[in-house]
């Protein structure tokens, strides 16, 4: 029998701090979800932490699952920016069961980035397979022209790209990447599982992703707002700005940097804010605030 999983990470530090650490994690998803046959339903990568929903009868090979997600992406890390992050990517998953729960997980997923403060809307985020769901209800035949001529397949790339975008991993030849080099979610997340649960009527969807939602753990995300309580900046921004100045300081990454030379960092963050985000700055630079 098959059961749903939200299977999910936890932290307060950023994890991803340029896209290209988006898209390598993006595709680990992609290729872990594939090669333990597993059903993914929504996702969202923040960039602190990660969400998705997860089909399977074989608990075992959703821990598959989150080991490799944990054995490729702690060696990514690790390589780029000089420090282990093996005691930071917690992965945890919870067993969701019941349509109703199921709805409410999949929508608290779908609109994280909005719970987040990071997109006005949850179908603006490009980290996420929101913008995939209903997709026929919203494009014009036209712009999904546009969109096809933007994005190839894995049977148009060589053999050395494949292994660049997905190491060893055997993927279908169909799935579809952008040209970023990001497998695109509607070719491995199963978009027609999950609009099911709507009974594939797309006003339901926008209706419940329009209310408040409380995920399995009873952490509330609030009605979509305009008003997003955010820096000026992304953190992709600000993290440049940190990494910029580690290279400066001649060093591997911000994680070397003498405590004199992170002070001077952080103080000159806090006086170049326009909207003084503490918060935002403390989890770029995986530090505390100067006094």
């Amino acid at each position: 029998m098959k059961k749903m999983y939200h299977v999910f990470s936890e932290g307060d530090n950023v994890l991803f701090r340029e896209n290209s650490d988006y898209i390598f994690f993006n595709n680990k998803l992609a290729s872990a979800s594939y090669s333990n046959r597993l059903q993914m339903l929504a996702e969202s990568i923040m960039s602190t932490h990660f969400h998705t929903l997860l089909e399977s009868g074989d608990e075992e090979a959703v821990n598959q699952f989150i080991l490799k997600l944990r054995k490729s992406y702690s060696p990514y890390y690790s390589n780029k920016y000089g420090f282990s992050i093996g005691d930071y990517l917690k992965i945890s998953k919870v067993e969701i069961s019941g349509r109703e729960s199921i709805v409410r997980e999949l929508c608290y997923i779908l609109k994280n980035p909005v719970h987040h403060y990071v997109s006005p809307f949850p179908f603006a985020y490009p980290y996420s397979s929101a913008s995939y769901m209903f997709t026929e209800s919203f494009l014009n035949s036209d712009f999904k022209r546009v969109l096809e001529k933007s994005t190839h397949t894995f049977a148009d790339i060589s053999c050395r790209q494949k292994i660049v975008l997905v190491g060893k991993d055997d993927v279908p030849e169909q799935w579809k990447i952008n040209e970023n080099g990001m497998i695109l979610p509607s070719s491995y997340v199963n978009i027609n599982r999950a609009q099911a649960f709507w009974n594939n009527n797309v006003k339901q969807f926008m209706y419940d992703m329009n209310k408040s939602q409380t995920d399995a753990r009873k952490e509330i995300i609030d009605r979509d707002i305009l008003d997003i309580r955010s820096s000026d900046i992304s953190d992709i921004e600000m993290c440049k700005i940190i990494d910029d100045y580690s290279k400066e300081c001649s060093r591997h990454s911000f994680h070397h940097l003498q405590p004199s030379e992170l002070d001077n960092l952080l103080q000159m963050l806090h006086q170049q804010q326009k909207r003084r985000n503490n918060e935002q700055i403390r989890r770029c630079s995986w530090g505390e605030n100067p006094k």
